[in-house]
């Protein structure tokens, strides 16, 4: 069973040393540059996925107050040593368990995608994430600031219901 941990000062080196695969770099920030922004954008919550004592991935995700109330996630990777082992829908399991019981008015969890990331599209179809049919403008991070890519100029909204 996976568990989320706080990012520290004790494990924060094995976190930002997680990694995505080389092809799937240009949809998601390194761990390092997500937890750099917490240090601006102080709702954002950064958390270790753990398998025990290994970490296998990284969420970031901060509360919405609305109609209703949400978590949105705003990042979740899984290390490149780790995928293929049934840990992308187990983590989403585990945060969606994890914000429900942090965030006990939430009735939903929301993220976003590009519309190219098949994979990751397909991991969040399965985890009970689904297309609203809503979509909003991109706002292209480091990894993405100078792309002329189409596809990066919005991304897809898919929302978890409880």
């Amino acid at each position: 069973m996976l568990k989320l941990k706080p990012v520290t000062k004790e494990n924060l080196i094995e976190i930002t040393d997680l990694e995505m695969e080389d092809d799937q770099k240009g949809f998601v920030e390194d761990n390092l540059f997500s937890i750099a922004e917490c240090y601006l954008y102080k709702e954002f919550i950064p958390k270790g996925i753990y398998d025990g004592d290994v970490p296998v991935g990284f969420v970031l995700y901060y509360f919405v107050e609305g109609d209703p109330d949400y978590v949105f996630l705003h990042r979740i990777m899984v290390d490149k040593n780790q995928q293929g082992k049934g840990y992308g829908v187990q983590a989403l399991e585990a945060c969606c368990k994890a914000f429900k019981k942090e965030f006990p008015s939430i009735g939903c969890v929301e993220l976003i995608h590009y519309p190219d990331n098949d994979r990751a599209a397909a991991v969040y179809e399965k985890a009970g994430f689904h297309l609203t049919g809503d979509s909003v403008k991109s706002a292209p991070g480091r990894i993405e600031r100078t792309s002329t890519d189409p596809n990066r100029t919005f991304e897809m909204v898919r929302r978890r219901f409880y």
